[in-house]
């Protein structure tokens, strides 16, 4: 058992990465006035007034520069929705799970909350409502991956918003100076080691980024394991009924371990740089080859104007030789929407959400922030070469993730020692039996009574 104080965990994206340029930092004041604004069970209005919906959302969190779309997003919906007030609080990623227990436990906070799918609204289901009753035809026709959104035994606490989906970005005149085709990038895992050899031997860092943070690991387990488990075993992870300690995670842990030793991630970087956002900075200053990212469109665009938009190619994580699938890419959501049980007006909470989920909303947050909307009915015009690859690859419908289902918590015993692990100061199956230990002590929480 490895016993350690806890690190600070940043904010982050799950599992998909937005940009992070700078953090938001609540003042004294704002800490102080969150308490009280985020009691949301309040009576109903009296006559003339507005209903009040609170809302926690994480995403300004992760890029406070999508402010401005999530206020152009609250007057959309009041307009359409005149009856009602949007009260957002701003929650940061590593603090949410803390406060909503917090607010669980005493009955009150808010309305809507921001939360990814599957087991982790399950975490939490003591203090949600479930969601399946509230969607119609049309929702379950359009509203993209709610096949990812269950919970273990079933039924959805929180519904899918915007997507994602996990490809390497390389550099091409890297490739060519190492003698490598730049217009043939990997597509199996071996080929992909190969390569990274290649451009060591010619002095080129491989891969950017490092595990100071922990996250850049995930970024590289979960579409690894998507493909060493089965559509039954894929299915029997996500309702919590395969342990941490089983074959594939062994595998896959060790595989990422393997960047470290033979050099492909260098071990300068491994110990100083982190995901968010050295990997970024060292690609896009072509420091380093090749990046591993979701298709998030800032961080695109970011590297071809610094490297040249031909110089930029894109490849999906490549196969490894005992997949268990055809070629897919992993994709799922970006994250959700969830309703607490204490809001009395939950009709109120479920339209804020109808709004949010709408092929308008998703067409607003393409215009202004580059989010791939999961309504099929939203529209996202590119004439971007990159984003074309990714959008054809993205209607793959074996398309899949296991990152629903993690825990947070279990992650974060990943997170503190993937340095660590990288470097073989602890061993892989001491950290994976930790993460089990803990899993199997949630299970009562997340799976119910």
């Amino acid at each position: 058992m490895l016993k350690r104080a806890r690190r600070a965990v940043p904010s982050r994206r799950r599992v998909g990465g937005r940009r992070l340029r700078s953090l938001c930092v609540l003042s004294a004041a704002s800490v102080a006035a969150f308490g009280l604004a985020a009691c949301s069970n309040s009576p109903a209005p009296g006559p003339g007034q507005k209903q009040v919906i609170t809302v926690w959302e994480n995403w300004t969190t992760l890029t406070p520069g999508l402010i401005p779309l999530r206020n152009e997003l609250d007057k959309a919906f009041e307009k359409a929705y005149p009856q009602y007030t949007v009260n957002d609080i701003a929650v940061a990623y590593a603090t949410q799970g803390t406060k909503l227990r917090a607010a669980i436990a005493a009955n009150t906070g808010p309305n809507v909350v921001n939360l990814y799918p599957g087991v982790f609204a399950a975490t939490y289901r003591s203090g949600l409502v479930p969601l399946d009753s509230y969607l119609t035809a049309t929702d379950k026709k359009t509203w993209g991956l709610l096949s990812t959104a269950e919970v273990p035994g079933g039924g959805i606490l929180s519904v899918p918003w915007t997507e994602y989906g996990y490809f390497f970005y390389y550099n091409k005149s890297l490739f060519a100076k190492a003698g490598l085709n730049p217009n043939d990038p990997p597509t199996t895992w071996a080929e992909f080691v190969h390569d990274c050899a290649v451009l060591k031997a010619h002095g080129i860092v491989p891969l950017a980024g490092g595990f100071k943070d922990g996250y850049l690991w995930e970024n590289y387990a979960f579409p690894l394991l998507d493909q060493l488990m089965s559509p039954a075993e894929t299915a029997s992870w996500l309702d919590y009924k395969i342990p941490i300690t089983s074959a594939p995670f062994t595998a896959v842990w060790s595989d990422i371990k393997a960047l470290g030793t033979n050099g492909s991630f260098s071990k300068s970087n491994i110990l100083g740089e982190t995901m968010y956002e050295d990997q970024f900075t060292s690609f896009e200053g072509g420091k380093a080859a090749i990046e591993q990212d979701a298709a998030v469109v800032p961080n695109i665009t970011a590297a071809q104007k610094d490297l040249g938009t031909n110089n930029v190619g894109v490849f999906p994580v490549p196969r490894l030789s005992n997949s268990l699938w055809a070629p897919f890419t992993d994709a799922g959501p970006d994250n959700g929407w969830a309703i607490t049980k204490w809001t009395n007006d939950k009709t109120a909470a479920w339209d804020y959400i109808t709004f949010m989920e709408s092929a308008q909303t998703g067409n607003l947050m393409w215009k202004m922030g580059g989010a791939i909307p999961n309504n099929v009915e939203s529209a996202t015009p590119t004439s971007n070469p990159i984003l074309k690859v990714i959008f054809r690859d993205l209607k793959n419908p074996l398309n899949h993730t296991t990152y629903t289902g993690f825990p947070l918590s279990v992650l974060q015993i990943n997170e503190r020692y993937a340095t660590e692990m990288m470097l073989g100061q602890v061993p892989i199956g001491t950290v994976l039996q930790d993460m089990e230990s803990l899993r199997v002590k949630l299970t009562p929480q997340v799976v119910g009574p």
